[in-house]
C-alpha cells in the first residue's frame, strides 16, 4: 500500500531513515524530490532527519496539475473537475505552490539541489543529499526544451531530460573540486509500468516470457516479482575508492543503510535485523555479495520468489494489467516451484529440470528465513485517512490552488 493525500499518518515512527542515521554521524541533510512516507507534520521528512526538503509529498500522478502536456496512457490528470486536488511543492513544512508546475519541476530541483549543497561547503559541513527525482514517473511532462528532443517519444524526451539533470549534478561536483571525495549513487525503485505503454519505457531483455506465454498475458514489470519488474538501474562513481568498471553479482538497495554505516561511521540498532550487506566492490577490500535475495510480491502479505545464486525460484506468479489490457491469468501457486536461470536466461522462458536435493535445499533456507522475519522486530503502519490532513493551501480555491502562474493565467493550461 501507499500513503495518499489524505493519510494522517507516514513512516512508523519506530523506523529510523538513513537522514536520521547520517545525522548522528556529523552529515547535514537534504531531500530533493518526492517523499510519500507521510505529510503531515509529524511525518514530515524535516521532522524524520532531513534539515531541508523541496519537492512532492507523494508520487507526481497523486493530484491534478495545469502541465499540459501531462502524458497518461489511462489518466487524465488535468485539473478540471470539482473535486480535484492540486498536487503540492512543499518547502519544509510549507507548501510553496498548489497545484505543482511539473514541467519546471527539474531546473527548480537542480537549482535547489545544487544551492543546498553550496551552503553545506560554504559551512565547510559534510552533506547527504537524497534526490529522488519525478522523472520518468507518470505524468510525464517534459520542459519545453526537451520536448521531441530525443527521437525516442515522449518517454525518451523525459529520459533525455533526467540525464540532463544527472549532469548537472556531477557537473557541480565536478566544479566544486569534491568529486573524488563525494559518493554518488544512481538508482531506481521498480521497472517499467506497463499499462502506460510507449509512456513507461522498457525492460529490455527482461522480458518475462514464462508470464506471457503459459500465464496468458499480463504484464512481467511493474507490480510483480519477474526480473522487469524489479531489476534496475545501479550506477555508483567514487574515484579512488570504487574502480572503474561492472560488477557480476547480486546487489540490493537494502544494501546502501549498512555501506553508509561503514562509510559514514554511525552504528546500526541491535533491536532489529538489516538484510543489507556492506557493498563488495568497496575500496580494496572485497565483501561476500549476497547468495539469496528474497522478492516481495506487490500486494506485500508473503514472500513468493527469491533469487538463489544465478536462479530465479518462484513458489508464486502473479501479474497485473499489461499495455493491451490483458492481466492473464493472474496469481499462480507452483508446486513444485518454478525455477530459472536469469543469467543465461534473463528472459524468465524456460523453467529448468532441477533435482529434489536443489529443492530441498532452497526450501529449508527459506522455511528457516521466514521464522526469523516472523521473530524479528516489526512497526505496524498506519493508512487511515482523513479528508482533513490533505495539503491544501487555499480551501477556498478550487484544487486548492495557491499557485501564481495558475492565477495569472485564469485556468489556461498552458506554460511558457
Amino acid at each position: 500500500s501507499n500513503f495518499s493525500p489524505r493519510s494522517v499518518a507516514g513512516l512508523p515512527l519506530t523506523e529510523r531513515t538513513l537522514g536520521d542515521y547520517m545525522q548522528s554521524a556529523g552529515y547535514t541533510t537534504g531531500i530533493i524530490g518526492k517523499w510519500h512516507l507521510g505529510h503531515t507534520t509529524k511525518y514530515n521528512p524535516v521532522s524524520r532527519g532531513f534539515d531541508y526538503w523541496y519537492g512532492l509529498p507523494y508520487s507526481s500522478d497523486k493530484g491534478c496539475t495545469f502541465d499540459n502536456p501531462a502524458y497518461s496512457k489511462v489518466v487524465n490528470y488535468t485539473c478540471s473537475k470539482p473535486g480535484d486536488l492540486g498536487i503540492p511543492i512543499f518547502e519544509n513544512y510549507d507548501i510553496k505552490e498548489q497545484p505543482a508546475n511539473l514541467s519546471t519541476l527539474s531546473e527548480r530541483y537542480e537549482r535547489k539541489a545544487t544551492t543546498f549543497m553550496s551552503n553545506a561547503l560554504e559551512k565547510k559541513q559534510k552533506f547527504f543529499l537524497y534526490f529522488p527525482t519525478t522523472l520518468v514517473h507518470r505524468p510525464l511532462t517534459p520542459a519545453q526544451q526537451f520536448r521531441n528532443s530525443s527521437g525516442e517519444g515522449h518517454f525518451g524526451d523525459a529520459l533525455h531530460e533526467l540525464d540532463h539533470t544527472v549532469g548537472v549534478m556531477l557537473d557541480f561536483i565536478e566544479s566544486e573540486g569534491i568529486r573524488n571525495n563525494t559518493l554518488f549513487i544512481f538508482t531506481s525503485d521498480n521497472g517499467p509500468w506497463e499499462v502506460e505503454c510507449e509512456f513507461a519505457g522498457t525492460a529490455g531483455s527482461y522480458k518475462g516470457t514464462w508470464q506471457r506465454t503459459y500465464g496468458e498475458g499480463g504484464s512481467a514489470s511493474k507490480m510483480t516479482t519477474w526480473e522487469g519488474g524489479h531489476r534496475v538501474p545501479f550506477i555508483i562513481s567514487w574515484p579512488g575508492m570504487i574502480k572503474h568498471g561492472s560488477y557480476h553479482g547480486i546487489v540490493s538497495a537494502f544494501d546502501v543503510v549498512p555501506t553508509f554505516s561503514k562509510i559514514a561511521g554511525f552504528e546500526l540498532p541491535n533491536d532489529r535485523t538489516f538484510d543489507g550487506i556492506i557493498f563488495p566492490f568497496l575500496g580494496t577490500q572485497r565483501h561476500t555479495s549476497h547468495r539469496v535475495l528474497f522478492i516481495p510480491d506487490e500486494d506485500d502479505r508473503e514472500m513468493r520468489a527469491l533469487r538463489w545464486d544465478q536462479y530465479k525460484v518462484f513458489y508464486g506468479t502473479n501479474t497485473v494489467v499489461d499495455c493491451a489490457g490483458n492481466t492473464g491469468t493472474g496469481f499462480q501457486y507452483h508446486n513444485p516451484a518454478l525455477v530459472f536461470d536469469v543469467e543465461t536466461d534473463p528472459a524468465e522462458s524456460e523453467p529448468l529440470t532441477v533435482n529434489e536435493e536443489f529443492y530441498s535445499a532452497v526450501e529449508e533456507f527459506f522455511t528457516g528465513v521466514k521464522h526469523s522475519i516472523e521473530k524479528d522486530f516489526k512497526s505496524v503502519v498506519n493508512y487511515a485517512e482523513d479528508e482533513a490532513v490533505k495539503p491544501c493551501c487555499n480551501e477556498k480555491h478550487l484544487y486548492c490552488s495557491c499557485n501564481a502562474i495558475e492565477q495569472s493565467r485564469s485556468f489556461d493550461f498552458w506554460f511558457s
